[in-house]
């Protein structure tokens, strides 16, 4: 087929993460007719959406609305959609369901592999990946956004053919987005002189503040500029500020709570480093959006995040759980501007040339036929 099915991206989720920015450029350059985003009734992407003009359907106040169903059945019949594609478990477990009543094409998008991402040992990581394999009774094709990723849904029996690798992308004009480093010191009321180090995410283990505070905590003496700026909020909040108050870092941390898509962007582009000490990721947009804008990148080597940026040479690349490592990284971007402002460099012109928005639209354009294709010879 020359177009692509009509497809409902289906995403349930309630807050704004890293797949949420994914979805939302793909469904700006798909068709209007062809593409539509069904979300719950007051969560951040459909807030977005809205704003953005992409057309949209709620199909439900909550992720345990039980009217979910049923709607997705109703909106699937009365508008002829030909497939579906899921952003995380919520949607995919809804979504199977109704694939069940319907004539549908159905994809499950995997940001992150719940076993890699919460842990093999973590009751909610078994629980999630168990829930994953057991609704692919009507699944076509997976995507799933690194290669890490995709040896995980190897391990548990996919066929290989029945797997696409689409990565994250960015685009970013630098001189579209206002900010500067007044403007973030007095926004978020951090000293003048401050070297501002920032991370982008929900507070949440996985994404590891806690060992990004600690390191700030080691270089106390040594950089005594430097400041924490925490952009995001989640679960891990009250945590984190017990953290921050114990060590006595109040004056070298900020926790900048949740913005919106245009102050994160401005927040780092006005930044003089980025952190990302997850203890896992898939592909993540921030990294990308960091690299994009020119910011030095210390990040943990896990997940797909050394398939983005290489160690050493786009960013310095450090194990995960280990603030003594990440302590060192920052020390040594802060002691050597001009080897930072090489990896900066590097970062620009890997992220302009490999992840491009265009070149992830149109893979994703072709995994939708591929997946329609596999349905219809199923149906065969």
């Amino acid at each position: 087929m020359s177009n692509p099915p009509k497809t409902l991206v289906v995403d349930l989720s309630m807050k704004y993460g890293g797949s949420t920015s994914r979805i939302l450029s793909i469904l700006q350059r798909g068709e209007a007719d062809r593409l539509t985003l069904a979300a719950l009734a007051g969560s951040a992407i459909s807030r977005e959406a809205e704003r953005l003009g992409i057309p949209q359907r709620i199909v439900g106040q909550g992720k345990t609305d039980l009217r979910i169903l049923q709607n997705l059945v109703r909106l699937i019949r009365a508008e002829g959609y030909q497939l579906l594609d899921t952003q995380n478990i919520q949607s995919k477990f809804w979504a199977s369901a109704a694939a069940l009543f319907t004539d549908v094409a159905f994809v499950s998008t995997i940001n992150s592999w719940y076993a890699s991402e919460h842990g093999r040992a973590s009751l909610k990581g078994r629980m999630y990946t168990a829930l994953e394999l057991a609704t692919n009774h009507a699944l076509n094709l997976y995507i799933t956004v690194s290669e890490r990723d995709r040896q995980a849904l190897l391990r548990s029996g996919l066929p290989e053919d029945h797997i696409e690798l689409i990565y994250n992308a960015v685009s970013i004009r630098t001189e579209d987005i206002s900010g500067d480093r007044d403007w973030l010191r007095s926004t978020f009321s951090i000293p003048a002189d401050a070297v501002v180090c920032t991370a982008v995410g929900r507070l949440v283990p996985i994404k590891g503040y806690d060992v990004l505070i600690d390191a700030v905590k080691l270089l106390e003496a040594d950089a005594p500029h430097l400041h924490l700026l925490l952009v995001g909020d989640g679960e891990a909040r009250a945590a984190l500020e017990g953290q921050i108050q114990s060590l006595g870092l109040s004056q070298r941390v900020t926790l900048a709570g949740q913005q919106n898509r245009e102050q994160v962007l401005s927040i780092l582009k006005s930044s003089d480093l980025f952190a990302m000490p997850s203890r896992y990721e898939g592909t993540p947009i921030a990294l990308l959006e960091a690299g994009a804008l020119g910011r030095p990148i210390v990040a943990s080597n896990v997940g797909g995040m050394p398939e983005l940026v290489r160690d050493r040479q786009e960013a310095l690349l450090v194990p995960a759980e280990n603030p003594m490592a990440l302590a060192s990284a920052l020390m040594e971007l802060l002691g050597h501007p001009d080897f930072a402002s090489q990896l900066a460099r590097n970062a620009v012109r890997r992220i302009q040339t490999e992840f491009s928005l265009e070149a992830q639209f149109q893979k994703t354009m072709d995994a939708y036929r591929k997946a329609f294709l596999f349905h219809q010879s199923r149906k065969r």
